[in-house]
């Protein structure tokens, strides 16, 4: 069962600020802003996708990003818009890719059962429509942020049963054979995978890696503090201090380009590898990606989000 493409802000996470705001955590504000979660203010409020491509960005030579930000009581909020090369090349991608895709999500019935000491049943179907979300208060240098990201599973035997050190991520990829191939795939693959990892904290990625035909020949782990050691000496690798440095920078651009406090302003961020970071504002657009639901909760002390609001 595929997972629909969504270009908006998704419920899971903004109701996490709302879930606060109705536990009774108080701001100091005034009669224009109502109550909410001080820590919000301030904040910068995305998905743990979003700050992966902006991590990534010093080093990727493929792939462009936009990113829709739009600031609420204080609260810069980043949501991801797809761009006319991503939603072509989603279009026209070829079968192979999406079995591909497909092998991944069944790795994960593999390794994974539904509780500690039970047996993987992957006999079930692949819904890519279900995923456990964690939700992460955290700071890149002088930025408070707040975001969620999707986590595979947890190890029973971590050292530590609390999130996130007992998480795990879960990842295929084709068989290397050469050191070319491994060097290839740690300038490029493990710096997606570190990238991913840090922001959520999860110390592991266990990767399977599959043959031509698709099965799973063997498995290896790699500690998330550890991947770059695999890239140090190399001229060409990464640099985590590169990766961080750009998105704190992004972010302190992002802050003071969107000032002005307005759900139904939007400002688009664009970046295209090898060019400079561009943006455009638009008002009432279809980039607008805050529901109507969350600003009025927080602008009016409402109930609960409806819960059969979906992406």
């Amino acid at each position: 069962m595929p997972r629909p493409c969504a270009t908006t802000a998704h419920p899971p996470l903004v109701r996490a600020p709302t879930s606060t705001s109705e536990r009774g955590t108080p701001t100091g504000t005034s009669r224009g802003t109502r109550r909410g979660p001080g820590w919000l203010a301030g904040a910068i409020v995305t998905w743990r996708g979003h700050l992966t491509k902006l991590l990534t960005t010093p080093y990727e030579r493929q792939e462009g990003w936009q990113l829709a930000a739009s600031r609420f009581q204080g609260t810069l909020y980043l949501s991801e818009v797809e761009t006319p090369a991503a939603r072509a090349q989603r279009l026209a991608r070829p079968p192979l890719l999406r079995e591909l895709m497909y092998m991944g999500y069944k790795f994960e019935q593999y390794m994974c059962a539904d509780k500690p000491g039970g047996s993987p049943d992957p006999s079930g179907e692949v819904n890519t429509n279900v995923a456990f979300c964690s939700v992460l208060r955290s700071r890149l240098g002088s930025h408070p942020l707040l975001f969620s990201g999707e986590v595979d599973c947890t190890d029973p035997q971590a050292p530590s049963p609390q999130p996130p050190t007992c998480y795990v991520e879960l990842k295929t990829s084709k068989e290397m054979h050469s050191p070319g191939q491994w060097r290839s795939f740690y300038r490029h693959k493990l710096l997606k995978w570190w990238a991913q990892s840090f922001l959520l904290g999860v110390p592991n990625v266990v990767a399977g890696f599959r043959n031509p035909e698709g099965f799973v020949c063997s498995l290896k782990t790699f500690p998330t503090m550890q991947m770059f050691e695999h890239v140090r000496n190399d001229r060409d690798g990464w640099n985590p201090s590169v990766c961080m440095n750009f998105c704190a920078a992004f972010l302190s651009f992002a802050q003071n380009t969107v000032v002005q406090d307005d759900p139904r302003l939007v400002h688009l961020f664009s970046w295209e590898p090898g060019g400079p970071v561009t943006v455009s504002v638009h008002r009432d657009t279809p980039h607008v990606f805050l529901p109507t639901w969350y600003v009025e909760a927080m602008t009016q002390e409402l109930p609960s989000p409806p819960q059969d609001t979906v992406p």
